[in-house]
């Protein structure tokens, strides 16, 4: 299997499924996975998955999303060939054919579209799954025993080798891999984390003002964040009072123009 069907696999069965994968119809066509659910000794339910994972676009731009979507599911569910097949898989589980369950797992989709990609999906009778979602939750719950699973043993090693090294992963969010709204996305994702907001009582003056400098705010927004989330009746009168003496010693030692002590005698006169 390729890897995001590993995967799939993978936490289909963590989440308690049996799964027949390497389904072949007549013509060596990939018929997807069969996920079953148990209820004691007895099947109640299956889902058809199909995986279409891609990094860049599982669905391509066009006017007429619902015609390419109707291609997409003909071709991966309605198809007669896939269809025989899958009940031939599933005629032994006693379970109605209105009872298989359609899943597909997407990889990348296209934010701006993405309500209307799983709405044209879902009328068709179609449940929509994002990888990420899948990976995400496999990395969580991944510990750290011995996984003979190549590709599990392999996410295993990306979580506790590399994404456990901050400077690592400051490194990969910064270069060409991460777009400017990406990382913009990730700031505000981190930072409404009430754990990480703690740690900037540990930033030091210099960084804080840093990040004060490069941001967009203006000098009135600046004041009314200061006014409203960040001082209180007890800093308030302390903050002006350090301000004022911070202008008054920026007064004292500007540089006083020399007088000169000479003039020309034509100004004189």
């Amino acid at each position: 299997m390729s890897a995001e069907k590993e995967i799939v696999n993978y936490w289909y069965n963590k989440k308690g499924l049996f799964t027949i994968n390497n389904i072949k119809t007549s013509s060596n066509r990939d018929a997807g996975i069969l996920a079953l659910k148990f209820d004691k000794n007895a099947v109640n339910e299956v889902f058809h998955i199909e995986v279409s994972c891609s990094i860049t676009n599982n669905i391509p731009e066009t006017t007429n999303l619902s015609k390419s979507i109707a291609k997409v599911v003909a071709e991966k569910f309605d198809d007669n060939e896939i269809a025989e097949t899958i009940n031939r898989h599933t005629k032994n589980f006693s379970i109605q054919k209105n009872k298989i369950r359609k899943i597909i797992i997407l990889g990348a989709v296209p934010k701006s579209r993405k309500s209307d990609i799983i709405k044209e999906f879902s009328q068709k009778e179609v449940e929509v799954i994002e990888f990420e979602n899948i990976l995400y939750d496999v990395l969580e719950q991944l510990d750290t025993q011995y996984y003979r699973n190549d590709i599990i043993r392999t996410l295993q090693l990306a979580k506790f080798l590399l994404l456990s090294e901050p400077t690592k992963m400051a490194k990969m969010l910064v270069n060409g891999s991460f777009t400017s709204g990406s990382r913009k996305e990730f700031l505000a994702s981190i930072l409404s984390s009430e754990e990480i907001v703690k740690e900037f009582k540990k930033t030091n003056v210099e960084r804080l003002g840093a990040i004060l400098k490069n941001s967009s705010l203006k000098p009135n927004e600046l004041a009314e964040m200061l006014e409203n989330n960040v001082l209180n009746k007890k800093t308030r009168g302390l903050f002006l009072n350090s301000l004022m003496q911070q202008e008054n010693i920026r007064k004292l030692n500007k540089p006083k123009k020399a007088r000169k002590l000479e003039a020309s005698l034509e100004k004189f006169f």
